[in-house]
């Protein structure tokens, strides 16, 4: 899975008479590679308990950091890791590590670059069976896939998911409970543990439980976190990251128009704009219903709660931090502070202001002046996701806003969004309106655009509890088979056809979106009212030729998207399959880790069908050739590949709109489409 926009229906197209940039290449994984594979998922299985593999246990006890220092690219940096460990500086085990505290940041990108800066792989994995057992369980996980990931040698390795690695962010304790006492009473397997959020139905927020809590939403964050680490300054690591703060704050508001798509599909108004004065109450309460593996329960937050200063984020900050950024996008200028500590005026015009903008609120390593900026998105996580103790008087663990795994099932983390959004939304209205002369593209007519019927349902998805659980040997862990089995939220397959007709040969751009039609209250909503709700499903270029161009699709080849992973145990099976010779095993686009769910393209339907209205942009490709990966459009280019387009990211909906008139040109296509729900049983009968 890897990164820019979020989704929706699917318009991928393939013109019969054009050419689209092919996807990656998909290959046979050699010995070596099957050998990686095995190897690092066995590092991911069960690391809150000791290392069961003998084999990494034998590698870790046996490698001396010290005695190999010359095979890491930055000593300075391993004697730092070291200084630290050897004084006891890092989090012991069995403690709750949260990306969002600063402290925890910090000791993480250490443990990184120990993984990252090993010379060879074979550095890299002794590393990591080193760190297995004496690293915090929680950081290593983190750094060892984000390092998977990053690393040339380790680049097409799949990662189990992290639904398996630690199911207690993904799953109800109410779950994991069941599943102690399955294995406690010895239970040869599958042992099955349903389990369905639609019948847990306490308040209105609860109506969309199916789609927050959803394994796939949470896992799509988990990975675009991992794809760009908020603390990861690239240049330190000669990494080339295009676009990266734009691709944050587009990513960050597609999701929010594709949460407000789900409820005005249930019949709920959007999400409020929360105000950070501490006057002002939280109307939203929220319980996960979520244990940290040490027992821990992730807090509460009861409704009312009023937001107060916490030991390293104060209300005040967050004001003054809001500030500063208004007003160096009012006065044009950002002050850049450089390595060497010297600051240096640069005028936004000559720069990508998206980008430095995003970069900015985020407060990522490639933020032009982190000391001045900070990160105002951690400080509102934080301010939010601690609010119950505030000041760590009671020892808390941290909130579900403080994962990525987490936070999604949270609505206040859709208000945090929606508070950066608007934020962003105040430079974007200074800007002018698209034009009809900017947006035409002359010669080039959409003359239909037809969808296949949408229908939603829900299915039934199993997954892999064994990590939850404790074991003894590694013969009660083959024995062991515990799984979840969830209702979730489906579509039928759905097929697109576009005809386009041209008076020319021409490269073009192809974005498609789907929006609401309607508000909460059944009025019709304005084009300008609608762009904020607006989720581009896709996004590619393409060769269109003189004449006509038919174009067909069905949405499992959506760009965006990615299907559900395999199970830990079906990829291992798989490894050991191709080792033995016994069937192959393919690496490439078919596995990509970072992506929208594809489940999760179309917003559940009603009965009587949920209108939605369809819209698809052609304009000029400007844009380098590249290698194209799924996923580019919600999870971005990705390190080290060229973005597929030079044009804003939402174009041309990004702007606010004073005359409609100006989007009904040739080259703008709007359908009205609707979305229908059924149950499983009527979906059968139709088969």
């Amino acid at each position: 899975m890897k990164t820019a926009s979020i989704a929706v229906l699917v318009l991928v197209v393939g013109l019969a008479s054009g050419s689209t940039i092919p996807p990656r290449e998909r290959r046979v994984a050699d010995k070596e590679f099957l050998t990686k594979q095995k190897n690092i998922i066995q590092l991911f299985i069960r690391p809150h308990q000791q290392n069961m593999f003998k084999e990494q246990v034998d590698i870790g006890n046996s490698y001396d950091i010290e005695a190999n220092i010359d095979k890491y690219r930055d000593v300075n940096e391993v004697r730092l890791f070291l200084n630290v460990y050897k004084h006891g500086g890092f989090l012991p085990r069995g403690e709750v590590f949260s990306i969002v505290y600063q402290k925890h940041m910090w000791q993480v990108e250490r443990i990184f670059d120990m993984l990252y800066l090993a010379k060879d792989y074979d550095t890299f994995y002794r590393t990591a069976c080193w760190g297995r057992d004496r690293i915090n369980e929680g950081m290593f996980v983190y750094a060892l896939s984000v390092a998977v990931i990053h690393r040339e040698d380790t680049r097409d390795i799949i990662l189990p998911p992290p639904y398996e690695v630690y199911p207690e962010l993904f799953v109800d304790s109410t779950v994991i409970q069941k599943a102690y006492e399955a294995k406690m009473r010895h239970q040869e397997g599958p042992v099955i543990i349903p389990y369905n959020y639609t019948t847990h139905i306490h308040n209105y927020q609860d109506l969309l439980t199916y789609f927050t809590n959803d394994i796939g939403l949470s896992t799509y964050l988990t990975y675009l976190n991992y794809e760009y680490p908020i603390w990861m300054k690239t240049r330190k690591y000669g990494l080339k990251v295009q676009r990266r703060g734009e691709l944050f704050l587009y990513t960050r508001q597609q999701m929010l128009a594709r949460y407000q798509l789900e409820r005005l599909s249930r019949g709920l108004p959007g999400v409020e704009t929360f105000d950070t004065n501490i006057d002002h109450p939280i109307k939203v309460g929220f319980n996960s219903h979520l244990h940290y593996k040490n027992g821990e329960q992730v807090p509460a937050r009861p409704e009312g709660m009023r937001v107060r200063d916490c030991d390293i984020v104060t209300v005040d900050m967050v004001k003054n931090i809001e500030n500063r950024l208004l007003d160096a996008l009012d006065s044009g200028t950002f002050l850049e502070l450089k390595d060497d500590e010297e600051l240096n005026r640069v005028f936004l015009k000559n720069l990508d202001v998206m980008d430095v903008l995003g970069n900015a609120i985020q407060g990522n390593g490639d933020s032009m002046n982190r000391r001045y900026f900070k990160s105002l998105f951690n400080m509102l996580l934080t301010l939010y996701g601690h609010i119950v103790d505030p000041m760590h008087t009671y020892g808390v663990a941290p909130g579900a806003l403080e994962h990525f795994e987490t936070a999604m099932r949270d609505p206040v983390y859709y208000g945090i969004i929606k508070h950066i959004v608007d934020l962003v939304q105040q430079y974007k209205s200074q800007l002018k309106s698209y034009t009809r002369d900017e947006l035409i593209v002359p010669g080039v007519k959409i003359e239909s655009v037809d969808v296949d019927k949408l229908i939603t349902y829900e299915d039934d998805f199993e997954f892999n509890l064994n990590n939850a659980v404790q074991i003894d040997s590694i013969d009660e862990a083959e024995k062991l088979d515990i799984r979840i089995r969830q209702k979730r939220l489906n579509h039928k397959p759905i097929s697109a056809r576009i005809v386009v007709n041209s008076d020319k040969d021409i490269r073009v751009m192809v974005r498609a979106f789907v929006g609401p039609k309607y508000n909460y209250l059944g009025q019709e909503m304005t084009l300008d009212e609608k762009r904020h709700y607006l989720v581009e499903v896709d996004r590619f270029p393409y060769d269109i030729v003189t004449g006509k161009n038919e174009v067909t699709r069905n949405s499992r080849d959506f760009s965006l998207i990615t299907r559900d992973q395999l199970t830990t145990n079906v990829l291992l099976k798989k490894i050991d399959n191709a080792l033995d010779g016994t069937e192959p095993l393919y690496i490439g686009s078919e596995y990509r880790h970072c992506g929208f769910p594809e489940r999760l393209m179309v917003p559940r339907g009603t009965k009587s069908g949920f209108p939605l209205s369809v819209y698809v942009v052609i304009t000029p490709y400007e844009g380098e050739d590249l290698k194209s990966y799924r996923s580019v459009i919600s999870c971005g280019a990705g390190v080290d590949f060229m973005a597929a387009d030079k044009l804003p990211m939402g174009y041309p909906f990004d702007r606010t709109i004073y005359e409609p008139h100006n989007f009904v040109i040739p080259n703008i296509y709007q359908k009205e489409v609707v979305v229908f729900h059924k149950t499983q049983e009527e979906i059968n009968k139709s088969q």
